[in-house]
């Protein structure tokens, strides 16, 4: 497997989010990837894009690390999972939604 961020593992986020109706924008930090989501925000009156999860690879022990963004912009972890599927799941699943999605 190519190091990361790549792009191949770039399309398969992005495609995962598109695939449940989701417009996102994914983009790529140091061993990883930030994700965005575009929606309309009625009180700016425009789309905007907020970041909604990062999601970074640790090749020592080969595992994903899912973090979120708190209001102050600084990234916390969330936890580690051995695929990245896994990890998308949570960042889309109910259970964190207050962490993930929450402008959905």
């Amino acid at each position: 497997m190519a190091k990361h961020p790549n792009e191949f593992t770039r399309r398969i986020i992005t495609k995962f989010f598109t695939e449940r109706h989701l417009d996102v924008n994914v983009t790529t930090v140091t061993d990883g990837y930030v994700v965005f989501i575009n929606h309309f925000s009625l009180s700016e009156a425009c789309v905007i894009d907020d970041p909604t999860g990062k999601l970074t690879f640790d090749e020592s022990r080969d595992a994903w690390d899912l973090f979120w963004i708190s209001g102050h912009f600084r990234w916390h972890a969330y936890a580690s999972y051995d695929k990245l599927h896994q990890a998308l799941e949570v960042m889309y699943g109910d259970q964190a939604a207050n962490l993930f999605h929450k402008v959905l």
